[in-house]
């Protein structure tokens, strides 16, 4: 899941960045990567938040408490 959103994310910028570009020449840019991006942090938060429940249900398991 986290490579999934970091490449999201790089999509998403990818995309951002073309569309100022294409603003800044005169023509319609769609901002769309914004979704992309906003669906890549989820991703990566959700990734690192299941990681670290894992470790504190280790650690319960262990009586690391």
């Amino acid at each position: 899941m986290r490579v999934a959103g970091i490449i999201l994310v790089v999509l998403g910028a990818l995309s951002v960045v073309v569309a100022f570009i294409a603003l800044s020449n005169g023509h319609r840019g769609s901002f769309g990567g914004l979704g992309f991006i906003a669906l890549g942090a989820f991703l990566i938060h959700k990734s690192n938040k299941k990681k670290e429940e894992e470790e504190q249900r280790k650690k319960w398991e262990n009586g690391e408490v």
